[in-house]
């Protein structure tokens, strides 16, 4: 009997997947390339972009089993020096077996301990290349089609490629649009609990009619009956997003006709609270990269609307705003431009101006060279 050998004789062979649009970043106008799990084909797309000699790369590989290739790169004539040589100290002080994906590198990367995230990340190499030429940092990581940012403020979850390839009044109205959403899935079910509760004389007597008579029969309180809606939710979306593809369909007609259409028609559920946490659902998504923190805000305003009203919604609101403009990311205040307002920074804030309006980068992030472009006559 031959003896097992302990190396391999057969070559293995990685053929990379090709680029193609990315599932969680898909516009209507605009590149449609994404980065793969190839770092070299990843670089190649960033260089084919910026073709300048100031695109500089740091390359250092970590893990001591995996030896994963790590590249830090930005533009030496824009960005803050000290600020990449900062970022490539604290990854060189990872110790760890392995570095599997670039989410690997974000809690060491994160400078505060807080449940929003402190470093962003994108699938589009057009996206990377427009944060380089504002100043940032990328982190590139062998295996993961997700590129690294930093610094990172808030303002970026309201923002969008397709903002920057469409007319800027435009952009201007969807970016309101989504934080009129993300207001609706943060406070429309403490508002309706809260209502509920204590502040019933506020609503219109037709309005409160109808709601007095879908929760007339419910068995439940209405904080009882929104936080088991918002959990029902939670758990369908875990569920539909670890099933197979072709059992998803099953799955939402599951969820929607038989819990959500059966449990009001039994009187277990009202028919509004099953209306406000769907209408909270749907727009918790409408920025997704923020979804679970948004989530978690929903639960904690619902608690604080059912023991004190709008009251402790108010006061909720005001201790999340502080708690946020406390917050630093590489020198970069997190409400930044609004906190501390920044002029210049708010013609690419909540409402956009034209490009052509757009002269000097962001001075939030410390830049070298100021100036962006010249302007137009």
């Amino acid at each position: 009997m031959q003896e097992p050998k302990k190396t391999l004789d057969i070559k293995p062979e990685y053929k990379p997947r090709a680029v193609a649009e990315p599932p969680t970043s898909s516009v209507v106008k605009g590149p449609r390339e994404g980065f793969v799990e190839d770092i070299a084909i990843n670089l190649g797309l960033i260089e084919r972009r910026i073709a300048h000699h100031d695109l500089e790369f740091t390359q250092m590989q970590l893990g001591r089993l995996t030896k994963t290739t790590i590249v830090v790169a930005f533009i030496k004539s824009v960005a803050d020096g000290k600020l990449a040589q900062r970022i490539v100290k604290r990854l060189q002080e990872l110790d760890c077996d392995g570095v599997l994906d670039s989410h690997n590198l974000v809690e060491h990367l994160q400078t505060e301990s807080a449940i929003f995230r402190q470093v962003g990340s994108a699938e589009k190499p057009d996206i990377i290349a427009a944060k380089l030429l504002e100043g940032r940092v990328a982190i590139f990581v062998d295996g993961s089609p997700m590129v690294l940012t930093l610094p990172y403020i808030i303002l970026e979850d309201l923002q969008n490629s397709d903002d920057y390839y469409s007319n800027h009044v435009a952009a201007s109205f969807k970016r309101c649009v989504r934080l009129f959403g993300v207001f609706i899935s943060i406070l429309l079910p403490a508002f309706y609990v809260a209502v509920q509760l204590y502040h019933y004389k506020i609503v219109p007597i037709s309005a409160l009619i109808t709601i007095t008579n879908s929760v007339l029969n419910s068995p439940f309180s209405p904080m009882i009956e929104v936080l088991f809606v918002l959990v029902l939710i939670e758990i369908l979306y875990e569920a539909s997003l670890r099933m197979p593809r072709h059992l998803g369909m099953a799955t939402s007609i599951v969820g929607a006709l038989v819990l959500g259409d059966t449990a009001v028609k039994a009187g277990l559920l009202s028919s509004t609270s099953v209306l406000v946490a769907a209408l909270s659902g749907i727009t918790l998504y409408i920025i997704p990269d923020s979804a679970p923190q948004i989530s978690l805000l929903r639960f904690f305003f619902c608690i604080l609307a059912a023991v004190f009203g709008l009251f402790g919604v108010v006061i909720g609101g005001i201790i999340l705003i502080t708690y946020l403009n406390g917050l630093e990311n590489y020198g970069a205040p997190y409400l930044s431009p609004f906190a501390p307002y920044i002029k210049s920074d708010s013609k690419d804030a909540l409402l956009k101006t034209s490009f052509t309006n757009q002269i000097m980068r962001p001075k939030v992030f410390n830049n070298k060279n100021k100036r962006r472009q010249a302007g137009f006559k």
